[in-house]
């Protein structure tokens, strides 16, 4: 069971020396306000008593959540190794998410979060649509490559709605997204065989329906960009496309989708009269 972050009374914590806020209840994402980060922490299979590492989220040996007003930069498997020191119960007035807030200003930090979509309403943004549709997703364009004979990178750059979008903030975006994404360990934008392996260890939950080849598909997510990364490891091909999108409208176009979806599933259950 997942709770309300406004709801929640905490223990104000120290984790890698940040002050935070620390429930051993699960904490519901999508109620932890802009400018405040959720991460879970998990214990050891053998010892339930201590945390032993720091997860964007966790489905087993949950010891509990903390709330940041910095957010950690993770590597692209989503979580970092806990010591003994790393988190620290203080003395704190902070109980509620409130006082938190008031008390330690948001970060104007940046980082990069890498994600694994299982998500079948965000399967359309991995390709082309209308121009209506891009103008309401905030699309700013795409970027298709390959990897030449496996450890190349070439691509090019497929303007959308007239390249207005393609502002020089989003140029530097996109170039510190896309080589961290090459430099990280074992990511499927390292190099071809790196590709194939991470999309036949995620094929079950992140495989694209509708794509013409075997293609997984990817969500990379920056303070204001949103990047849908979508993989086919079939030589002789395009290997990948980068779909941009602005992260306000982005969002907004998501939760419309999504609540659309729900009131199909909905009419779908209904008996026939």
């Amino acid at each position: 069971m997942s709770y309300d972050a406004q709801k929640v009374t905490y223990q104000e914590v120290a984790i890698f020396d940040r002050p935070a806020l620390f429930t051993e209840c699960r904490i519901d994402r999508t109620t932890v306000p802009e400018g405040v980060y959720r991460y879970e922490l998990r214990h050891g299979d053998a010892d339930w008593g201590e945390p032993i590492e720091l997860s964007r989220s966790l489905m087993v040996n949950f010891y509990g959540t903390v709330l940041t007003r910095e957010p950690f930069q993770l590597p692209i498997d989503g979580w970092i190794p806990m010591e003994n020191d790393s988190l620290s119960f203080l003395d704190g007035e902070c109980r509620t998410l409130a006082e938190f807030q008031e008390k330690y200003p948001a970060s104007e930090k940046d980082v990069i979060d890498f994600y694994s979509v299982n998500e079948p309403a965000l399967h359309a943004l991995y390709f082309s649509r209308s121009e209506e549709q891009d103008k309401s997703a905030g699309c700013v364009g795409h970027l298709r490559g390959d990897f030449g004979s496996g450890k190349q990178f070439y691509t090019t750059w497929w303007p959308h709605q007239q390249d207005a979008l393609n502002t020089p903030e989003f140029k530097a975006d996109i170039d510190r997204t896309v080589n961290w994404l090459r430099e990280q360990q074992d990511s499927p934008l390292r190099d071809f065989d790196s590709m194939n392996r991470y999309c036949n260890r995620y094929e079950q939950i992140c495989a694209i329906k509708g794509a013409l080849l075997p293609s997984c598909g990817f969500m990379v997510k920056t303070k204001r960009y949103v990047y849908m990364l979508r993989c086919t490891p079939v030589k002789g091909d395009y290997q990948f496309y980068i779909y941009c999108y602005q992260r306000k409208p982005f969002e907004k176009a998501q939760k419309e989708q999504q609540k659309n979806d729900r009131l199909a599933a909905k009419k779908r259950a209904e008996p026939e009269r």
